[in-house]
């Protein structure tokens, strides 16, 4: 086996930056919120669902940048939570989601996890990077979904 390394590419590239960046804090969430029984991925569904009341899965797709088989994924294990309900459009290949009285005691109990893990993740970051985060990344997101 060699121990030889690969030379790095000299020009950075951003999708591995931002795919790293996101596994590392999602890890950091998912830590705390583990004890609530959620992850990220699922908290984040609650609150967009809580958010925007009932929700077209296409709809809900697109405000939150899922591709359709993750979204559908996540979305069935809530349903079988009972933290989120989901019924059928008038073309039965519409499905509607909302979220259920279990799902907002779940949100609420989560939102002191979450609140810590934003706040581990914010004290780890120089001073102006968190604000400057959430101010170009939803302009990365929304740029590269209308490539």
């Amino acid at each position: 086996m060699s121990t030889a390394r690969t030379p790095q590419s000299s020009t950075p590239c951003l999708c591995l930056a931002l795919r790293q960046a996101s596994r590392a804090v999602s890890r950091l969430y998912d830590d705390e919120l583990r004890g609530i029984g959620l992850r990220t991925t699922q908290y984040s569904l609650l609150q967009s669902i809580s958010r925007s009341g009932e929700v077209r899965q296409r709809d809900l797709g697109e405000l939150t940048l899922h591709d359709e088989t993750t979204l559908t994924r996540t979305l069935r294990l809530l349903v079988d939570a009972g933290w989120v309900v989901v019924r059928t459009g008038e073309d039965r290949r519409e499905k509607w989601f909302n979220i259920t009285p279990s799902g907002l005691a779940k949100l609420e109990e989560a939102r002191h996890a979450w609140k810590r893990a934003q706040q581990r993740m914010r004290s780890r970051l120089p001073d102006g990077v968190w604000q400057n985060l959430l101010s170009v990344l939803p302009v990365v997101a929304r740029e590269a979904a209308e490539a």
